[in-house]
């Protein structure tokens, strides 16, 4: 599949979105300030802030359906196929 450099980006970004996703879901957001307060750059959130003890919400359905519809099912198995690895 050949994609053009907007794509790429979309893609990466929806990967690294998923990867913040697993380990943010797994346990305590508030570990993670970090990932939270880039999600915040990125992602136009305000979690870094909120946090404070708060279970974070996980967005994975909704990103993966993004990939899926934009790239395709093949896609999205590389895609979590390649976090599952980063865990």
């Amino acid at each position: 599949m050949e994609l053009s450099e907007d794509a790429k980006y979309r893609l990466c970004y929806l990967a690294l979105r998923l990867a913040f996703d697993r380990k943010l879901s797994a346990g305590n957001a508030d570990a993670c300030p970090g990932m939270l307060a880039l999600l915040d750059v990125i992602a136009g959130t305000q979690l870094a802030g909120e946090a404070g003890g708060r279970r974070y919400a996980s967005q994975r359905e909704k990103i993966e359906s993004f990939i899926d519809a934009e790239f395709g099912e093949d896609v999205l198995d590389v895609v979590n196929r390649a976090v599952a690895e980063l865990a």
